[in-house]
């Protein structure tokens, strides 16, 4: 991990993962993850800063993963960290968990063997994750070892959607995703990009709140697929992005 600001915490529960990350300019300090839904989130914080000696008050920042993916997992974990950054009076930065499963499966692929999956890994990756029961999210992420940017919006594909055609020929991981039709080379590759996630986006938020990114905490919404059942946007009021 380079270019960080200080004691940065990373929080990401987009995916069936629970995870947090701590890491200065040595590098990572600490990483705790859980199975499930953002399960005693604040109980893994606490044991992640205890382990590095630290106390709340040494954080510099905080990183939290934006999604898509769960609607209960992101809120409490946007949560978290907006209250966080609030009372600690430090800068927050929200960062498409999409990006930060790129940089992790890039940065894998840099010290593991190539196959048929991810060639050309190091110009861009199709993402893949799930989206509910049926449903697929896919992103298109450049330059994912590096500045690992979102090339356009994130896609909802429904279960009439065909997996194999919507990637075509390009690089793609595969996150806990429910259909097979990938292959189980884009699995493994996703599995990869699952276990550096907390790692990837501490090293991406280090890199940009260094040069001065920053989100607005009113603002800063999550991305899943849609406002829950009986919930209707209002005017003048921010939830998130609707996929559908």
């Amino acid at each position: 991990m380079t270019a960080c600001v200080g004691p940065l915490l990373a929080i990401d529960t987009a995916t069936r993962r629970t995870s947090v990350a701590l890491g200065d300019e040595g590098g990572l300090r600490g990483l705790r993850s859980v199975d499930r839904e953002a399960a005693d989130l604040l109980g893994l914080v606490a044991a992640l800063l205890a382990e590095a000696g630290l106390g709340r008050g040494s954080l510099r920042g905080i990183v939290v993963g934006t999604g898509p993916g769960s609607f209960t997992g992101l809120r409490i974990g946007l949560a978290t960290a907006k209250t966080l950054a609030y009372a600690l009076t430090i800068p927050l930065l929200g960062i498409p968990t999409v990006e930060a499963l790129a940089r992790a499966a890039a940065r894998h692929s840099q010290g593991a063997g190539r196959g048929k999956q991810t060639e050309g890994i190091d110009d861009s990756i199709q993402v893949v994750l799930a989206a509910g029961a049926r449903d697929h999210y896919l992103a298109h992420v450049e330059d994912p070892a590096g500045a690992a940017r979102l090339s356009g919006p994130v896609q909802l594909l429904t279960p009439g959607a065909s997996l194999s055609e919507a990637v075509g020929s390009q690089p793609v991981v595969s996150v806990e995703a429910s259909s097979t039709s990938l292959g189980p080379e884009a699995a493994a590759w996703g599995q990869a990009a699952l276990d550096g996630l907390a790692e990837a986006l501490l090293a991406l938020g280090g890199e940009r709140l260094s040069t001065g990114e920053r989100s607005d905490p009113p603002s800063l919404v999550p991305e899943y697929v849609a406002l829950p059942r009986g919930i209707a946007a209002t005017a003048g009021e921010t939830w998130s992005p609707d996929l559908r």
